[in-house]
């Protein structure tokens, strides 16, 4: 009885130790056969998706230039290219190539995706058309990859209307599209399009929209209007004249940096009188 009892035990052990190996293996396996459910195209989306994509795969998050990973990526664009998985995909390949330091290869394959209609790829596409002296090229692919949504395009028109690049100078155009741009969160857009309303050369000078559009882009970060900002409010010019409030914003950027922003805050420091007089807006269009 006894023998049969020990039999028995090391029979029920080595089935138990049967179950949990084939459990061991399955864990192992599980992840490779759900990997293996993604096809080339999937992989090229999870591996390379651009945060400023609006055409991207949503079911993966987007990877950061300096995070793909060349390996996997190229490989599974490379494949999805092969099988014309579509636009998204040659302008993700194009991204890796880039990354990978193949510029020619890069830039022919961005060139399919901007031909097949992907929004982001034409507009940086246009960017290096227009690096070669193709502004016309340039400006057409911004319009078509604006139409599209792309935020990016809208920003590069504004800019193309208020320096004449690929089309003729357009304030009241400009303004349309940098104010496109900065609805959509842009701070260099919303300083741009106050620089423009706040000089008066393309357009009616308008300096209580300036005040607004540089307090917008100053709320996100931008260093630059702050400054044109703490000026109009040390002045009262298109805003109410607050000098306390303008030593505040001056501070702001000084501690980011900014160097005049230090002098006008050391001025305005010395009293709540203060005065100077009227500095020339920063001209740092961007």
């Amino acid at each position: 009885m006894e023998n049969r009892s020990a039999s028995g035990t090391r029979i029920i052990n080595a089935v138990f130790l049967a179950v949990v190996s084939l459990l061991a293996v399955a864990a192992i396996a599980l992840p490779s056969a759900r990997a293996a459910e993604l096809s080339a195209a999937d992989v090229c989306d999870r591996e390379a998706g651009s945060i400023f994509d609006l055409q991207r795969n949503m079911a993966f998050p987007a990877v950061a230039t300096e995070d793909i990973k060349i390996g996997v990526a190229l490989s599974a664009c490379r494949e999805a290219y092969n099988q014309k998985s579509g636009a998204r995909t040659e302008f993700q390949l194009a991204r890796v190539l880039d990354k990978a330091g193949q510029k020619i290869q890069s830039q022919r394959i961005l060139g399919e995706a901007a031909e097949h209609g992907h929004a982001l790829a034409m507009t940086n596409y246009a960017v290096l058309v227009g690096e070669e002296g193709d502004t016309a090229t340039e400006f057409a692919l911004n319009q078509k990859a604006a139409a599209a949504g792309n935020i990016l395009a809208a920003y590069n028109l504004g800019v193309s209307y208020r320096d004449g690049m690929g089309t003729s100078v357009n304030g009241e155009l400009a303004i349309a599209w940098f104010e496109r741009a900065s609805l959509a969160g842009d701070d260099v857009a919303a300083f741009n399009l106050a620089v423009i309303l706040d000089e008066g050369k393309l357009v009616a000078e308008d300096n209580a929209k300036a005040a607004k559009f540089y307090r917008l882009a100053a709320d996100r970060g931008n260093v630059d209007a702050m400054v044109n900002l703490g000026l109009m409010l040390e002045n009262g010019e298109g805003i109410n004249k607050d000098i306390p409030a303008a030593r505040e914003i001056f501070r702001k950027a000084a501690n980011e940096g900014d160097a005049f922003a230090g002098q006008k805050l050391a001025a305005l420091s010395v009293s709540d009188g203060f005065e100077t007089a009227m500095l020339p807006k920063a001209s740092r269009i961007k």
